[in-house]
């Protein structure tokens, strides 16, 4: 069976490259694509004084929706002839409307601010909402070139959420035919050792193997799951897991976090790693959830 990438299309530079990221995706994995615009109306309102006038008629809005999807349609065309295409344009929320289209695709592609957004250092509203509402893995790309060479880096905590991007990380390497760098983070509290160097010394050593560890037990889960051909370099670092993440991803071609990771108390916000990362890579970003039970 075909797998099916979605792709979110407003007519930003950012979404421009999300198509483009996902067309190369589906070049290597046979995947058709979806793309996906949505549009809403500004209603007459007469509120307590306050007057707004709809700035066009409906028929405008569906007309730009259809504009842009044939423009982006006509750029898949030129860079793969031979990719199924299909489009979606519709009235309602891009983020509620992308999660929809997400049930049962292998990933929705969207760009990392959208339409009228600035470059602000805040993730845009929806590529952050969709994080948290999609049914598939997430990938979030900036409007820069996107690396087509390297490693993937994928962050492992030793929670599920983990260890699934770790199984996400290892399937997409495959398809990429690269490796994988599994990055663990742990941290030492040097004040409290240090007037006993020798036992601060010891103590890292600890948590260092225990890092390492992590790694091992999340591999030992994947297998089965996972292609075993992939080589996956195992990098245990001492300091805060978003900066042992991105510090090691300066080649890589994609990174790969888990939605939430340790201490995960109510799946409601992205969790605080995953958020930083998404906000300072400067390459493709991959969010994944637990999967379905």
């Amino acid at each position: 069976m075909t797998g099916r990438i979605v792709v979110g299309i407003d007519g930003s530079q950012h979404s421009g490259s999300a198509l483009e990221w996902a067309v190369a995706r589906a070049r290597l994995g046979g995947e058709e694509l979806e793309l996906v615009n949505a549009y809403s109306v500004v209603p007459e309102v007469d509120f307590y004084g306050y007057h707004s006038m709809a700035s066009q008629p409906v028929e405008w809005y569906v007309e730009f929706s259809e504009q842009v999807l044939d423009a982006a349609a006509a750029r898949v065309r030129e860079l793969a002839p031979d990719l199924t295409c299909t489009r979606n344009s519709s009235m309602g929320h891009p983020a509620h409307l992308l999660a929809d289209a997400s049930e049962a695709a292998d990933v929705v592609v969207v760009g990392r601010r959208g339409l009228g957004s600035v470059a602000s250092a805040l993730l845009g509203s929806v590529s952050n909402r969709l994080t948290i509402q999609a049914k598939c893995p997430v990938v979030v790309v900036g409007e820069d070139d996107f690396p087509v060479t390297g490693p993937i880096v994928v962050g492992v905590d030793g929670s599920q959420f983990g260890t699934n991007a770790l199984r996400y990380a290892i399937t997409e390497a495959a398809v990429r035919k690269t490796s994988v760098r599994a990055v663990a983070a742990y941290d030492v509290p040097h004040h409290a050792f240090a007037e006993d160097p020798e036992i601060l010394v010891q103590m890292q050593a600890e948590v260092e193997a225990e890092a390492a560890g992590t790694i091992t037990r999340a591999l030992d889960e994947v297998k089965g799951t996972a292609p075993a051909s992939v080589s996956v370099d195992r990098v245990a670092v001492e300091g805060g897991a978003a900066e042992a993440i991105l510090g090691h991803a300066d080649d890589a071609q994609q990174i790969v976090v888990g939605t939430h990771g340790k201490g995960l108390v109510r799946r409601i916000l992205l969790g605080s790693v995953s958020r930083r990362i998404l906000n300072d890579a400067d390459r493709p970003v991959a969010v994944v959830d637990l999967p379905d039970s």
